[in-house]
C-alpha cells in the first residue's frame, strides 16, 4: 500500500502513526543504551532508595523530607531486582517510559488540536526527538522527569474525559494519576493548575469545575499528609538557613533578574536546543532579556487574539515550568537544567506544530517538521555520546562551565577513576581556587584530593586533607570513611609495631563508626569495620559487619568478599573456642 492509500484508511493511518512515534522515540534514544552509570547514578541505585527502611512495601509511602518520591524508589527497586549493577536495563527502562510519553503526547495532542491526527503526530514527533530530552533519558537518575510526565499526561487525559464527556470516571482517573505524578516528582503538583486553566478557558460548566477543584485539592491534602507535611516548612524557613528551600541570595531584585534571564534561557533551549550543558549558569546577555520580553508579548497577544487551545498551551508551558523556575532561587539543586524542560515541552511541541499548521499547507508542514526532526535526531545522538561516562560528561561540562567548582571536581574524580592522577589533581586544585565555594563543596574537593594521595600511598598528606574536610563540613561522610581507611592502611605499614598497629586500627574504627552513623546504609563502611575487627581478632563483631555487608547485596563483589571473610571469621571463632577448652 502506498502512503496515499495508507493515509486514506483511518485505522491503518493511526496504526502507522503509533508505530512511527514508537520507532522514532526508541531509535532516537537508543544511543543511550551503551552508556554507563554517571554522576550520582551509582549512589541512587545502591543506597536505601532500593531498600524500604521500615521493612514493608507500604513504608515507601510514609516518609518525609524535601524529596518525597515513592514511585521513583519503587521503580529503581524493580530495576535492582532484575539488573543489579548492569546499567543497560536502567537505560532501557528510561527509554521505554520516554516512548510511552511520546505516544501519550500524540493522544493528548489529538484531543487538543482541531486539524486531525496529522498535526498531533507531528507534535509527538517533535517531542520524541527534542534534544533537550537527552538529559532525563540518558541520566538514569533523571527518570523522575520521565515518570512524572507519564502520570501527568494520564491524569490530564482523565480530566479531558470528565470535561467533555461528563463521565465521573474521568475525574476519578484524573485524581488517581495526579497523586501518582506527585509520587514521582514534586512538580507533578502543577496538574491542578493546568486542569483548572483548561476548564476556565473552555468554559467548563461551573458545577464540574467546582467538583474538579474539590477532588484535586483533596488529593493535594492527602499527598502532604502522606509525606507528613514535609516540604512546606522548608519553603517558609528563613532563606539561607540550613534545611531552607530558598537561598540567602533571594531578594526582589535577584528574583526579577533570575526570572527574566532564566526564563529566557529555557525559552531559547525549547526553540533552539544547541550547546546543551549539564550545569549552565544563569545567563547574562541582554539577548535573554529580549527573548523573555518577546515571549511575554507573544503570550499577551495570544490571550487577546488566539484560540483558547493555543492560550492554554502557553499556560501549560508556563505552569509546568514554574516549579523549575523556583529552583533558581533555591539552595537544593542546580539552578538550571534541561531535564526541567521535559514536561513543559509537551505544551511547546503541540503549540509550535499547531501554529505551523496554520501558517503552512499540509505538504510543507510535513516536510518542515520532518527536517526539524532529522536535525533533532542528529543533535540528540551527539548529546547522548557526551553522557557515555563520567569522563566524557564532566569533561564536556567543565569546558562549557569553567567557573563551576562542581564540574571541575567531578571531572577530577572521573580522571582519577581512569588512573589519570596528575590530571585529576590539576582539576581538583582548579575547583578549590574557584571563589565562593560552599563549605560542603570545599569538603568534597579536599576529600577527593585525599584520594589522590591515598593512590600515591602518601597517607600523612591524605589525612591532612581529610581533617581539613571534616573541619569544613562535620557531616562529610566520605571524609570519615576515607580517614578510617587511611588509618587502616597505616596499621599495616612496614615498621609498625603491635601497639601502633592496634592503636591505628582502633582509630580507624572510630572514624568508620562516625561514617556509619551519618550513612548507615554504606556497605563499604560495614565491610571496613569487619576487616578492622577481624584484624583485632574480635570475630563476633567482624562476623556481624560481614553479615550486614552480605545481606545488603550478596551478589556484588563486595558481598562475595564479605561472605568469604564471614566464613573465615566463623572458623576462627570456632577454632578459638576449641583451643580454650
Amino acid at each position: 500500500m502506498d502512503i496515499t492509500g495508507l493515509l486514506d484508511n483511518k485505522r491503518a493511518m493511526r496504526t502507522f502513526f503509533y508505530s512511527s512515534i514508537f520507532s522514532a522515540a526508541f531509535i532516537g534514544a537508543m544511543a543511550s543504551l551503551p552508556n554507563g552509570f554517571v554522576w550520582d547514578d551509582m549512589h541512587i541505585v545502591t543506597n536505601p532508595v532500593l531498600i524500604d527502611k521500615k521493612g514493608t512495601f507500604y513504608g515507601y509511602f510514609f516518609d518525609k523530607g524535601l524529596y518525597y518520591r515513592p514511585f521513583i524508589k519503587l521503580s529503581f527497586a524493580l530495576d535492582w531486582s532484575m539488573w543489579r549493577m548492569s546499567p543497560l536495563g536502567y537505560h532501557l527502562h528510561n527509554i521505554l517510559i520516554h516512548v510511552a510519553n511520546s505516544v501519550l503526547v500524540f493522544v493528548v495532542a489529538g484531543r487538543l488540536m482541531e486539524d486531525g491526527d496529522m498535526p498531533a503526530f507531528l507534535a509527538a514527533l517533535v517531542f520524541a526527538l527534542h534534544p533537550a530530552h537527552t538529559e532525563p533519558i540518558a541520566w538514569i537518575s533523571g527518570r523522575t522527569d520521565l515518570l512524572v510526565t507519564f502520570f501527568f499526561l494520564l491524569s490530564f487525559l482523565g480530566f479531558l474525559v470528565y470535561r467533555w464527556e461528563d463521565d465521573i470516571k474521568g475525574i476519578v482517573v484524573c485524581a488517581m494519576f495526579y497523586l501518582f505524578a506527585m509520587f514521582s516528582k514534586e512538580n507533578g503538583a502543577a496538574m491542578i493548575a493546568v486542569a483548572l486553566a483548561y476548564g476556565l478557558l473552555t468554559r467548563m460548566p461551573l458545577r464540574r469545575l467546582l467538583i474538579s477543584s474539590v477532588i484535586l485539592s483533596a488529593v493535594v491534602i492527602l499527598y502532604f499528609i502522606l509525606r507528613q507535611w514535609s516540604g512546606l516548612t522548608d519553603v517558609i524557613m528563613r532563606p539561607g538557613t540550613q534545611g531552607a528551600y530558598l537561598s540567602s541570595a533571594f531578594s526582589l531584585k535577584t528574583f526579577l533578574y533570575t526570572l527574566v534571564y532564566g526564563s529566557g534561557y529555557y525559552i531559547e533551549k525549547l526553540f533552539l536546543p544547541l550547546n546543551l550543558n549539564l550545569l549552565p549558569a544563569i545567563p547574562e546577555g541582554i539577548g535573554y532579556a529580549l527573548i523573555f520580553c518577546a515571549a511575554l508579548g507573544g503570550t499577551i497577544y495570544c490571550f487577546i487574539r488566539c484560540a483558547p487551545s493555543q492560550t492554554f498551551l502557553i499556560l501549560w508551558i508556563f505552569l509546568t515550568m514554574l516549579p523549575s523556575l523556583s529552583i533558581m532561587f533555591s539552595q537544593v539543586a542546580a539552578p538550571l537544567g534541561e531535564r526541567y524542560l521535559y514536561l513543559p515541552s509537551v505544551g511547546f511541541s503541540i503549540l509550535i506544530v499547531g501554529l505551523l499548521a496554520k501558517a503552512l499547507n499540509r505538504r510543507f508542514l510535513i516536510g518542515f517538521v520532518i527536517l526539524i526532526s532529522i536535525g533533532f535526531f542528529v543533535l540528540s545522538n551527539e548529546r547522548f555520546s557526551v553522557w557515555y561516562s563520567d569522563l566524557t560528561l564532566w569533561g564536556n561540562t567543565a569546558r562549557k562551565s569553567p567557573s563551576s567548582a562542581v564540574a571541575h571536581t567531578n571531572y577530577g574524580i572521573a580522571m582519577m577513576q581512569e588512573k589519570d592522577i596528575t590530571g585529576a589533581e590539576k582539576e581538583l586544585f582548579t575547583a578549590l581556587r574557584i571563589p565562593d565555594n560552599s563549605k560542603e563543596q570545599t569538603a568534597l574537593i579536599l576529600n577527593s584530593l585525599s584520594n589522590v594521595e591515598i593512590f600515591r600511598k602518601n597517607y600523612k598528606k591524605a589525612s591532612k586533607y581529610l581533617i581539613e574536610a571534616i573541619d569544613k563540613d562535620p557531616n562529610c561522610t566520605a571524609a570519615y570513611n576515607n580517614l578510617g581507611y587511611v588509618y587502616m592502611q597505616m596499621s599495616a605499614a612496614p615498621g609498625v609495631d603491635e601497639k601502633g598497629r592496634v592503636e591505628s586500627l582502633k582509630t580507624a574504627i572510630s572514624y568508620f563508626d562516625k561514617a556509619a552513623v551519618l550513612a548507615p546504609w554504606l556497605s563499604q563502611t560495614k565491610f571496613n569495620l569487619g576487616i578492622c575487627y577481624f584484624s583485632l581478632d574480635d570475630y563476633d563483631k567482624a562476623e556481624k559487619y560481614f553479615y550486614d555487608t552480605v545481606d545488603a547485596d550478596p551478589l556484588s563483589e563486595l558481598g562475595k568478599k564479605a561472605a568469604m571473610l564471614l566464613t573465615s571469621a566463623k572458623m576462627r571463632k570456632t577454632a578459638g573456642s576449641y583451643l580454650r577448652r
